[in-house]
């Protein structure tokens, strides 16, 4: 999974017989509440989570991802938070732009622009933001961008490897770079992950392996930080779709369900994924 730190959504990947890819596909999630602590303030927290990766490590990859939840608080009422989000980033790791917007109640809260290059994959990272307001910034040159982090995670995860550390730049939270600290499970046998087996969208999964796999998200640059801001574990198959979502957002957690699936056309491409 691929995650944004100020939506906190989630990106679904895959991965090839020989190396891990990228597939496109369509994916829509219902999201209910799975933890509510006293100090959330909230009494329910629920909604949907759309996400579509379309593109190639030849032309780079397009997502456009949407969460709109529903949180009831016991005294102040109901308010539906809406993140809208579209980031392009390129097949070799080198450039990312985002493009952010945030809705309350209907009406546009906050909205965010930005984009990064360096000029190679061992050079600090020239970021610019355009919203909401003017900004010039730097990315560490170990930072990996989302989808080569995703790469690279998948590609663990067929080595067997169970925890990786790596810092994590995704944009969706202005100029803050993260550490991603992963858990890799022990790889499941196609069509033995019990949630799935009566879920009628996942039966495109079953022929495939997958791996429970849970990532937390510290801030890079303060390390006396000892919880993560954000969590999220799931059930990543051989494709790169993911199920049985849990997204920990610190004083409550969501669940979510597989709802809607579409693998989409992909085109050909003979370039090396992204290291």
């Amino acid at each position: 999974m691929r995650l944004f730190k100020s939506g906190l959504a989630l990106v679904l990947m895959t991965v090839s017989a020989q190396a891990a890819t990228l597939a496109s596909h369509r994916a829509i999630y219902d999201l209910s509440t799975s933890r509510l602590d006293s100090g959330s303030g909230y009494s329910s927290v629920e909604g949907r989570l759309a996400y579509e990766l379309t593109g190639t490590a030849c032309d780079g990859w397009a997502v456009t991802y949407r969460i709109a939840n529903r949180y009831v608080q016991p005294e102040k009422g109901t308010q539906v938070l809406d993140t809208q989000l579209t980031t392009w980033e390129s097949g070799d790791g080198l450039e990312m732009n985002l493009s952010q917007k945030q809705f309350v109640g209907g009406n546009l809260d906050s909205e965010e622009k930005l984009k990064v290059k360096r000029e190679k994959s061992n050079l600090e990272a020239k970021g610019q933001m355009t919203a909401p307001k003017e900004l010039d910034f730097t990315v560490p040159s170990e930072a990996l961008f989302p989808s080569t982090h995703q790469l690279h995670l998948l590609d663990a995860a067929k080595k067997g490897i169970t925890r990786d550390a790596s810092i994590v730049y995704d944009g969706s939270d202005g100029e803050k770079t993260y550490k991603a600290i992963s858990f890799i499970g022990k790889m499941r046998a196609p069509g033995t992950f019990a949630p799935d087996k009566d879920n009628a969208e996942a039966s495109p999964l079953r022929v495939l392996p997958s791996w429970p796999i849970t990532i937390s998200y510290f801030p890079a640059d303060d390390q006396s930080v000892e919880k993560p801001v954000y969590q999220a574990s799931f059930n990543m198959y051989e494709n790169g779709v993911s199920t049985d979502l849990v997204l920990d957002y610190g004083t409550y957690a969501l669940k979510g369900k597989l709802a809607k699936l579409d693998m989409l056309k992909m085109d050909a491409c003979d370039a090396k994924p992204a290291n």
